[in-house]
């Protein structure tokens, strides 16, 4: 059910899901991190079949929801894993109101997995709505939904939607999302701080991944801020 992405440490699935009629996808990720603890990263609709293959894997601990974009299915994870410890945004916190949360994302790594991932968010914002992931034994940077591309395996409402924000096949941060980002000094200082991580890979909740020379291919899609 899962796409093995890195040997017993990373999987993900890809989900179709329609948006303003167009097909896109959402990405889950899992990680496994020390003892066998899963941390899922943007969680898609829960199935019996889903449930089944993460019991295979781990025992899951963090579900993460990096970015306000993917919530859909949340209270059927909060139920169904009760146990577990679940993170978001600032801005989804602020939306889900019907559910408890264990913590906020911030740009500080939280204890539960500090020494393991290294974590962050683009920008000046002190409450970020996207977050960014890196796991130094894969070489893998994770991604929330910043950035856009056209690549073989999206969907073509996805390509298209992509092509309409600036995304060709090089990695692009939309055009409306440039204009966020007011201090770029902060914005410049937030990119030098990832591009220090070790990584050669990256993937993303939006169905994106580059396979090889990752670091290069994120630093062009921020190339405009050190102008």
């Amino acid at each position: 059910m899962f796409t093995e992405w890195e040997p017993n440490r990373i999987w993900y699935i890809d989900k179709p899901y329609r948006k303003f009629g167009l097909t896109h996808i959402q990405r889950m990720v899992i990680i496994k991190l020390a003892n066998d603890e899963l941390m899922l990263i943007s969680p898609i609709e829960l199935t019996t079949q889903c449930q089944l293959a993460l019991s295979k894997l781990g025992a899951v601990k963090y579900v993460v929801s990096s970015t306000p974009s993917y919530h859909q299915h949340l209270s059927d994870w909060w139920l169904a894993y009760s146990k577990a410890y679940f993170f978001a945004t600032h801005a989804l916190i602020e939306k889900r109101t019907d559910l408890n949360f264990d913590g906020v994302l911030s740009k500080q790594t939280p204890p539960q997995w500090q020494g393991q991932l290294f974590q962050t968010a683009i920008g000046n914002d002190d409450t970020p709505n996207k977050m960014l992931f890196c796991d130094p034994v894969s070489r893998t940077l994770f991604i929330s939904d910043n950035l856009v591309a056209i690549q073989p395996h999206l969907p073509t409402g996805q390509k298209l939607a992509s092509l309409l924000q600036g995304g060709k096949h090089q990695l692009r941060l939309p055009y409306h999302e440039r204009r966020k980002f007011k201090n770029k000094a902060m914005l410049r200082v937030s990119i030098q701080e990832v591009m220090t991580w070790p990584f050669d890979r990256l993937i993303t909740s939006n169905g994106l991944m580059i396979e090889k020379e990752a670091k290069a291919s994120f630093y062009q899609a921020f190339w405009w801020a050190f102008q």
